[in-house]
């Protein structure tokens, strides 16, 4: 690998730790971290199938159509806890496995009823759900778990989750200042009893779970916790929390840790998990979980009382795991979540819980350690890139790279796992913007210098490859060893003087383009015009090992070009035209000379110098071309040579032995 090579690799990875470092900070941000939680939601749209949720899970839900229908039987909402019994009745003779009834009982009815042209008192009514749930055995009844004053006084609550639910406050779960219990008939006949928080992330929807929060001294479980270890038939107590896992059963949850507020102090750490939906509350026509409504079920209940078949079996609902809540929009149970359909019931968020405490399917996050290894590596690929390839083609590779992160978080999503995107994106973005940066301010800056000064004196090929590597020009200057060729028209003096400006000019153009076009072929350089003299130079600004070679090859086909202008010009009737070639060979210094705002590539030394006295010696010997012992001496063809003796040119003191050069017969 080249000097060069190394130094763009450098400075690639260079830009790509940058860009990492960049990315990383901003990550820090909330802006970022939003950005984050969208693509995040992206992901979950995308990769859910409602098709795998699992079919032992069932809503029934209290619905404007259920609302509507009771009233003229049971009177508006809230309805007499006696309607609920009939529900609890209808599902235990299923029988469900699990019954969890996201509705608050908090407060005793004190209100009078008429159910059916029947009267019920409120008291009646509580007694009714609670000998029903007792019956039943198996409802798990929600816990309101509040930063509310009240609850805050509620010590009988308190007292009876000590006594009924000895599970220890874990400080990793966050803390609550209170809990309101179901009233005392209805919490000593529940299976058990969760708390319904619902936890809105900061930018709006509801991702995660509390599976635990403690009051006091006692660990309060959620309302799908408790339902899982109910169908499992672990038993609350068989949970626990192993480091960052959550262990319920043969279930192994992984456990996030986030940054809560807290009213009651300073912001604090919490472990949550992550809800993995299982699908929208619609897809493709059908629901993601199979729906009863609960009217169905009490009328259905109402028919197997009075001795008739029911529209609904409840044979259909044997084993099931059923989840009772309001979707009627009146009743404020919708949540937002990560769906574009619009919101969620707080039944069915349960319910996605549920499923993937029992179905074992949940979200983990990458970590850090792997999303910043993932966010190092597209940093510096993409750094790299921008620093050896040119603009377009980096930006091929940062928008192959930015697919790649998207994918991947796909794929990784469908395998339970959350990587960052919008990190890995920023950092591909920075890098690639570094990238056509450095192309532009570093290699476009030498690639214009070099156009500058080459674009009108190298041929084609050495053009271009000078662009595609600028450095190979070393327009700082250097010593190496070359060629130099000075050609000069002979009696240019007497040919101004015989014609008329314009003529000359012309005459003059049409010399100097056959020439330059010589010159190229040989891969030569033109170094500059000077009147009616063509200096030019072989081996530079490229190296080339046949430079004298090459310089020789092309004094001869310029005495070629010039016969051939010479017969155009005399059927023309303009002057002829004759030349003389001079080159030497040696050491010179090559490279930007000039002022700071004018500047051009050229050679200086006594080896150039000699190229041009030798050039002047033509006129004494009368030959067209004359080269020096040092040219001689690095020629590798066979040439017709003469030698013409030895001189001591001007401002030399050691003679130098020349030589001329024939076109051959």
């Amino acid at each position: 690998m080249t000097r060069t090579w190394r130094g763009r690799l450098a400075v690639g990875c260079a830009m790509g730790l940058a860009s990492a470092a960049l990315a990383w900070l901003l990550g820090q941000t909330t802006f970022v971290d939003t950005i984050e939680l969208k693509t995040y939601d992206f992901r979950v749209r995308q990769m859910t199938d409602p098709a795998a949720a699992r079919r032992d899970i069932v809503l029934v839900t209290i619905d404007d159509s259920s609302i509507r229908r009771l009233e003229p039987s049971v009177g508006r909402w809230p309805w007499p806890r006696v309607v609920h019994a009939y529900l609890l009745d209808f599902l235990a003779r299923a029988p469900a496995r699990a019954i969890v009834y996201d509705v608050l009982f908090t407060e005793r009815d004190r209100r009078t009823f008429q159910v059916d042209g029947e009267t019920w008192t409120g008291e009646a009514s509580d007694r009714a759900l609670a000998r029903s749930a007792a019956r039943a055995g198996n409802v798990i009844f929600p816990a309101d778990v509040t930063s509310d004053a009240v609850a805050q006084l509620d010590s009988r609550s308190i007292d009876a989750l000590k006594a009924g639910q000895p599970l220890k406050a874990d400080p990793a779960f966050e803390a609550r200042p209170g809990v309101i219990l179901p009233y005392t008939e209805l919490t000593d006949a529940a299976a058990a009893v969760g708390h319904n928080l619902m936890i809105y992330d900061a930018d709006g929807p509801v991702r995660h779970s509390a599976p635990f929060v403690r009051v006091d001294t006692v660990g309060v479980p959620s309302l799908a916790l408790a339902a899982a270890a109910l169908a499992m038939g672990t038993g609350l107590p068989a949970i626990a929390r192993v480091g960052e896992e959550l262990r319920v059963g043969a279930a192994r949850v992984p456990l996030v840790t986030v940054q809560i507020p807290d009213l009651y102090g300073p912001a604090s750490q919490a472990r949550r998990m992550l809800i993995r939906f299982t699908g929208p509350v619609y897809a493709a026509g059908r629901t993601t979980y199979q729906e009863f409504s609960f009217y169905d079920l009490f009328y259905a209940e109402q028919q197997l009382l009075a001795g008739q078949s029911p529209t609904v079996d409840p044979a259909r609902l044997k084993d099931k795991i059923v989840v009772i809540g309001t979707t009627a929009a009146g009743l404020s149970d919708l949540f937002t979540v990560p769906f574009a359909q619009g919101k969620m019931p707080g039944a069915q968020i349960h319910a996605s819980v549920i499923d993937n405490l029992l179905s074992g399917r949940s979200m983990r996050p990458v970590g850090g350690a792997g999303n910043g290894a993932i966010l190092l590596l597209c940093a510096l690929f993409v750094g790299v890139a921008g620093a050896v390839l040119p603009v377009w083609r980096t930006v091929g590779v940062a928008a192959l790279v930015a697919c790649a992160i998207g994918g991947s978080s796909l794929a990784l999503y469908g395998q339970g796992l959350w990587m960052d995107m919008a990190r890995p994106m920023l950092a591909v973005a920075f890098a690639m913007f570094g990238g056509t940066a450095y192309q532009y301010f570093v290699e476009g800056r030498e690639k214009r210098q070099v156009k500058q000064v080459f674009s009108r004196f190298v041929s084609r090929d050495i053009f271009d490859q000078l662009m595609a590597d600028p450095s190979r020009a070393r327009l700082g200057g250097e010593r190496r060893d070359m060629t130099a060729l000075f050609a000069d028209i002979r009696g240019f003096t007497t040919f101004t003087e015989q014609g008329r400006a314009e003529d000359i000019v012309s005459q003059l153009n049409e010399y100097f383009t056959a020439m330059v076009a010589v010159i190229f072929a040989h891969r030569g350089t033109v170094d500059k015009f000077v009147g009616d003299m063509v200096m030019a130079l072989f081996g530079a600004p490229l190296p080339d090992a046949d430079h004298a070679d090459h310089g020789v090859q092309a004094a001869l086909d310029m005495l070629k070009a010039l016969d051939a202008l010479n017969a155009r010009w005399a059927a023309e009737g303009r002057p002829r035209l004759d030349i003389g070639v001079g080159l030497n060979t040696g050491d010179m210094v090559a490279g930007n000379i000039g002022s700071a705002t004018i500047m051009s590539y050229t050679v200086i030394g006594d080896a150039v110098n000699l190229a041009s006295r030798l050039e002047s010696l033509n006129k004494t010997y009368g030959t067209h071309i004359i080269i020096s012992e040092h040219t001689r001496a690095r020629l590798k063809g066979r040439y017709d040579m003469k030698p013409l003796g030895t001189v001591t040119v001007k401002g030399k003191t050691e003679p130098v032995a020349i030589f001329e050069i024939t076109p051959p017969a």
